[in-house]
């Protein structure tokens, strides 16, 4: 089961591959350090090179200052005993391949509820998906929002479940650099927006989600 070992503050809604890049990614980096550690006798260097991560990172991970949710199902951390010695043997080749697959058994074990159906299907990675492609598609949905619909950045905030700083990184390009040149994916958005604006909180989600399976399987994003 997970059991959370700092407190948990919520800023803002959080879609499905952002509750795992926050919450779950670092619980399951910080399982492999110390497996790593204990099972082949590394340093914290060598583990940083293995998990392409910092060694202050690694050293976060090990004094619980990431990776709030602690991992004791046994089950789990056999296989992620598993994984790390996979990883460690491949020279780190099977890293994201072994970090997905601990990341799927997580969810089929019901020891989470995030819903990562979208990125299993559609092999998004989580990390490509909240730094790029989910900032585009809160940019677009604000522009729509203020520009066709009136909205106050406070509302988009308030409607979109962010922050009004965020909107407003959004809308000076901050955040969300790339643009979307396709102009039936931006159809599409309209689409969504219209939803959102009819919709309940849940809405939100399932159109974002939607969009974000449009724009990884069409590969109109460009910088």
């Amino acid at each position: 089961m997970f059991i959370y070992t700092e407190p948990y503050i919520e800023n803002m809604e959080k879609s499905p591959c952002e509750q795992i890049i926050w919450d779950i990614l670092p619980s399951i980096r910080k399982e492999f350090a110390r497996s790593l550690i204990k099972n082949y006798d590394l340093n914290q260097k060598q583990v940083a090179e293995i998990l392409k991560l910092t060694p202050p990172a690694v050293s976060q991970y090990l004094s619980n200052k990431r990776g709030g949710i602690e991992i004791t199902d046994d089950d789990i951390l056999s296989e992620i005993d598993k994984s790390a010695k996979i990883i460690f043997e491949n020279e780190s080749e099977k890293l994201n391949s072994e970090t997905c697959r601990i990341c799927t058994l997580l969810k089929s074990k019901k020891l989470t509820s995030i819903d990562i159906k979208c990125c299993e299907s559609n092999k998004i990675l989580c990390e490509n998906a909240v730094w790029n492609i989910l900032p585009v598609i809160r940019k677009e949905i604000s522009k729509i929002l203020i520009e066709n619909n009136g909205f106050t950045r406070k509302k988009v905030a308030d409607t979109l479940g962010i922050t009004e700083a965020a909107v407003s990184r959004y809308l000076s390009r901050k955040r969300g650099k790339l643009e979307i040149k396709d102009k039936n994916l931006l159809k599409e958005i309209q689409k969504s927006t219209s939803r959102i604006i009819k919709g309940d909180d849940s809405t939100v989600m399932v159109e974002i989600c939607r969009i974000c399976t449009l724009l990884n399987s069409s590969k109109m994003i460009k910088d």
